[in-house]
């Protein structure tokens, strides 16, 4: 993170007059009041000395403009000190109060605290505190943060149309354009309206480019590219979509389930089965893909191939019974969301294939890195030694690990809940399939007066270069991988 440019701001200092009974001696100084002590030390590298300073100014303070001055050096030192959300907590503070008197501040106040909370996360927090804020303390230079942390707040909230006016005010020279623009695609994506969609989400691909910092985000937006595009109906092209992606992404598992679904609409069995024979490898059997193995069945019920779709089954019932088992059951204890983050982060509690699953939820892998910085900053302030101003703000950040434990385990909570719901719906597709199986056999007997001579088709599967099916675990070669023949044995003939 870039270190913060730092307002130079000009104090005046007080001195006493010469004594009247001490003609011609020097005149002594007064003692300077903290905030003005607290910057001289600010200014020399001693940061420890400058942040006990300025809490005394803060306490002391007997008007907002010195209370709102010290509450900003304050940010500035503890961001020095690499204590980030601390900083931010300043920051905030002097953002509650509109003082004009101290209106130079603000810019790089709300400059400061977007940059921090974005990078924690969290920027929806200072985004409710700017809402409240009179607009004639943002500083046209900060506009566009401004309006990225409040509209986050509001996409939080669910105030979608107010959301979707504050994230179209992100200029586009804004370093969070490429943000808004992929938030304004999910909220078009939550009002159906996937063109629209598909128009943000290309234009968050495109600013996001090649850079570094901005990979994780330009992978998500192409995935929720590809998405909107078969939710539009334009299967074709979330077929071109899907097939750009390569075996580095971090969504590769998802991406390879996902595709079979638009390559089955257009019939391209092959490709789909390509996709599945990943999926359904031993590599991935606890990564919740469940799903896998009912699209499966269902490709080679259209395929006649009976004896291939039991097998396909009997393995989803012998791999997600235990597991639908073992999540009724956690459903039925762990009752609380902090049970829930605590499983997760004990790996004690949940099964393995839901912690697999989770691991590659993006939300959840940012939510534990900040759970992490936090705790971190946490033995970092302690070292400051004891006094009110550390105290202070270690409890603010153990409110904030606790508000981040209970939050994230909200989320596990949510998507506990949701694939148990998917797993029991797919056990119940299985069954129907079970079902399926045998009435195709009885129409195939009777329509044929018997079943004809099997035909063997042989289907070439050539896989790309960059695809590669399952990372080197000792029970696969590399020179096996990059194609495969699968073979059909289809009755449904002429």
């Amino acid at each position: 993170m870039n270190r913060v440019l730092l307002t130079t701001i000009l104090c005046v200092c007080i001195a006493t007059p010469l004594s009247a009974e001490k003609r011609g001696s020097s005149a002594s100084r007064v003692q300077l009041p903290p905030l003005e002590l607290g910057r001289q030390q600010f200014e020399k590298g001693r940061f420890s000395r400058a942040l006990e300073l300025f809490g005394q100014a803060v306490q002391s303070g007997d008007s907002a403009t010195t209370r709102n001055m010290a509450y900003y050096y304050q940010g500035a030192t503890l961001f020095e000190l690499g204590l980030y959300y601390s900083s931010y907590v300043s920051f905030r503070n002097v953002l509650l109060t509109a003082d004009s008197n101290a209106k130079q501040v603000y810019e790089k106040a709300i400059k400061n605290a977007v940059l921090i909370t974005d990078k924690l996360n969290m920027v929806e927090r200072v985004g409710k505190v700017l809402e409240a804020l009179p607009g004639g303390f943002i500083a046209p230079t900060v506009s566009g943060h401004s309006n990225y942390a409040i509209g986050a707040h509001l996409f939080t909230t669910n105030q979608d149309s107010k959301a979707g006016s504050y994230l179209k005010s992100v200029p586009p020279d804004s370093p969070f354009f490429a943000k808004a623009m992929f938030l304004l695609g999910v909220l078009s994506t939550k009002a159906k309206k996937y063109e629209e969609a598909m128009a943000y989400f290309d234009k968050c691909v495109q600013v996001c480019g090649r850079a570094k910092d901005k990979a994780s985000l330009r992978e998500l937006a192409r995935l929720n590219l590809a998405r909107s595009a078969y939710s539009a109906g334009q299967i074709e092209r979330s077929i071109e979509y899907y097939a750009q992606f390569t075996s580095s992404s971090p969504h590769w598992l998802t991406i390879l389930l996902e595709a079979s679904w638009p390559l089955l609409r257009v019939n391209d069995t092959t490709v789909s089965l390509g996709n599945l024979h990943t999926v359904l490898s031993p590599f991935y059997q606890e990564d919740l893909v469940g799903e896998g193995y009912v699209l499966r069945s269902t490709i080679l019920f259209s395929l006649c191939k009976y004896e291939e779709m039991r097998k396909t089954l009997a393995d989803f019932f012998v791999i997600y019974d235990p597991i639908l088992r073992a999540m009724q059951n956690e459903d039925g204890r762990l009752g609380s969301d902090n049970a829930y983050y605590e499983a997760y982060a004990s790996k004690k509690g949940l099964n393995k294939a839901f912690i697999n699953f989770a691991k590659r939820d993006e939300g959840v892998s940012k939510s534990m890195k900040v759970i992490e910085l936090l705790n971190k900053e946490r033995k970092d302030l302690a070292r400051l030694g004891r006094n009110e101003t550390v105290a202070r703000l270690g409890k603010l950040l153990e409110e904030a690990v606790e508000g981040a434990q209970r939050e994230l385990g909200r989320d596990l909570h949510r998507l506990h809940a949701r694939k148990l719901k998917e797993l029991t719906q797919q056990r119940e597709q299985a069954n129907y399939l079970k079902v399926e199986i045998v009435t195709g056999e009885k129409e195939l007997i009777e329509g044929q007066k018997g079943l004809p001579p099997k035909r063997v088709v042989d289907v070439e599967t050539s896989v790309g270069d960059s695809y590669h099916f399952w990372p080197y675990a000792g029970e696969y070669w590399e020179d096996e991988l990059g194609a495969y023949v699968y073979t059909t044995e289809s009755s449904c003939v002429n």
